[in-house]
């Protein structure tokens, strides 16, 4: 016997959509067994729905559409997504915990395509220096304050250099 890899390749499987896809699988399997014990009509699944009250995780209602995360790129259902801000189409939709992420990276909560402030409560670290309009962290200063002292260090040689070769050369 040998060992295969299959690929597929009509969209990108990640763990979240795989957890969901087993989930719907055995919510199913489940509701098909329950009824059948029961004695009633077998369910159809497709017409499961909000109202009808399928429910996942920590009360939120399945909505049954697929979106992709705008920053990881992970499908999931529309109900655990957010928008944090104005953009549509496919950059309408993230993770909170994605869009927090990138707000700590960035340093701030505004959106660079709408230009509008991430809702709801979106946090950034605080910029440590500013200097007029433009804020300065802690990479900038960790750049800057070497090559001060750098700079200084070679200046006082140098000058200290000229002035030991002007001494050795004064008249006697």
């Amino acid at each position: 016997m040998a060992d295969h890899f299959a690929l597929m390749t009509g969209r990108l499987l990640t763990e979240a959509s795989l957890r969901a896809a087993i989930h719907d699988a055995f919510a199913e399997a489940a509701a098909v067994a329950s009824a059948t014990a029961d004695g009633h009509e077998r369910p159809d699944p497709s017409s499961s729905s909000v109202a009808d009250g399928a429910r996942l995780g920590v009360g939120r209602a399945k909505s049954g559409v697929v979106v992709e995360c705008r920053i990881c790129h992970e499908e999931g259902d529309e109900a655990y997504m957010e928008t944090p801000c104005a953009c549509k189409g496919s950059l309408k939709y993230a993770h909170h915990r994605c869009v927090q992420r990138w707000c700590n990276e960035k340093g701030d909560t505004m959106c660079e395509i709408c230009l509008q402030q991430f809702t709801p409560n979106y946090t950034a670290p605080l910029k440590l220096f500013r200097q007029g309009r433009n804020p300065t962290n802690f990479r900038t200063a960790g750049i800057v304050i070497p090559v001060y002292i750098i700079l200084i260090s070679v200046t006082t040689l140098l000058y200290r250099c000229n002035q030991q070769q002007a001494v050795h050369e004064m008249p006697v």
